[in-house]
């Protein structure tokens, strides 16, 4: 006899299964895991058949002819990305018996970016379930500061992070990062090995977190500014740290002579100050503008472009040299913005002007 048991990854679920007496008894299967187009036809169908139902319904309104089209099926099922849930969502909003379908149905395709119509749907109320599920014993504020940063990071990363890799950016544990993410395995793919990448299921999800409108509970709002100077923050202490030729490359040596060259950079630097070289310059474009962040970075900006700006050498060995000037020019602009509010350090007023418009110069200027 064989038990087929459907659920999400909650933590009693998974603890019972590891018991001694199940674990060799039982198979696991991650839904996420199966191929993405046998997912997408599945998808599809589901929402051919729902649609075209709640047109023969409703005969109270004129719809084209035929409704939905073909490639709006399609964009709603690249939209869904593989969720049922979602999918579903999109059929309640779109079927609302209280509004037109197919002007909800050309809501949803104007903004293809967006998740709000779906929230409103009802995409919201499930993850305001899960996140007060997951900690209704928990009356800490300590433990929702960690749940913030930590699902900032992840929610705001330019590209994935694992554990091993948030915990450097952010100073934290990983043991502390694997708890605050314990309860949060149906919203996010959390791998059991640390040095993978973790992956939130869907783009709504980190859309509801950064909405305050959508999500009303502050405990779990995430505020995009504040969370990507937590990322410009701990990129720019990596960043620091570098050191010349952190591959011990023989002098001269072009790039190409290396096909190992990747796996030098992860070997020596790490998958988190390769992050922090490539990207500290777009999560500073959009920190906020006050006198308390601003003082800081410019403080770890100045250090590091006092001495050599070793980053540079390590973007020239990632082949990404064009994103020094992208992220010159990027700090260039944040500085022009926060220019107006002149900032005592130390006694005296430092603004550090980096790459002067139309000349390749460093300069450093001391203001009285």
């Amino acid at each position: 006899m064989r038990f087929f048991i459907t659920g999400r990854p909650e933590p009693r679920i998974r603890t019972g299964f590891r018991l001694p007496v199940l674990q060799p008894l039982t198979q696991i299967f991650l839904l996420h895991k199966v191929e993405q187009s046998s997912v997408d036809n599945d998808i599809q169908l589901y929402l051919t058949l729902k649609l075209t139902t709640i047109a023969k319904q409703r005969s109270d309104v004129e719809l084209p002819n035929p409704w939905p089209h073909e490639n709006e099926i399609n964009t709603l099922t690249k939209k869904s990305s593989g969720l049922f849930i979602f999918a579903s969502t999109l059929v309640r909003f779109i079927g609302s018996e209280y509004h037109e379908p197919n002007e909800h149905l050309q809501l949803v395709l104007a903004e293809t970016n967006s998740t709000k119509y779906e929230g409103r749907a009802g995409i919201d109320s499930l993850y305001s379930q899960v996140l007060l599920h997951a900690f209704s014993s928990v009356h800490e504020p300590r433990v929702f500061d960690d749940l913030r940063r930590v699902l900032g990071a992840i929610v705001l990363a330019f590209n994935p992070l694992s554990q091993r890799e948030l915990s450097t950016i952010l100073g934290m544990s990983i043991a502390l990062i694997s708890a605050t993410l314990r309860h949060l395995h149906s919203v996010i793919l959390v791998p059991s090995d640390e040095a993978e990448e973790i992956r939130v299921f869907h783009k709504s999800f980190p859309d509801f977190l950064q909405d305050n409108k959508r999500c009303i509970d502050h405990r779990f709002h995430i505020d995009p500014g504040l969370h990507h100077y937590h990322m410009v923050f701990g990129c720019l202490k990596l960043v620091r740290t570098l050191k010349r030729n952190p591959c011990s490359l023989p002098p001269f040596t072009m790039n190409q002579d290396k096909p190992n060259l990747p796996q030098l950079l992860e070997g020596t630097l790490g998958g988190a100050t390769r992050y922090a070289c490539c990207y500290w310059a777009r999560h500073l474009r959009v920190t906020p503008i006050s006198s308390h962040y601003v003082v800081q970075v410019i403080v770890l900006v100045t250090k590091i472009f006092e001495s050599a700006p070793l980053w540079i050498e390590v973007m020239s060995l990632e082949n990404q040299l064009e994103e020094v000037i992208h992220s010159t020019y990027t700090l260039l602009d944040w500085l022009d913005k926060v220019s107006s509010s002149l900032l005592v350090l130390n006694g005296k007023v430092h603004l550090l002007i980096i790459l002067k418009k139309g000349k390749n110069q460093y300069l450093d200027r001391n203001l009285q």
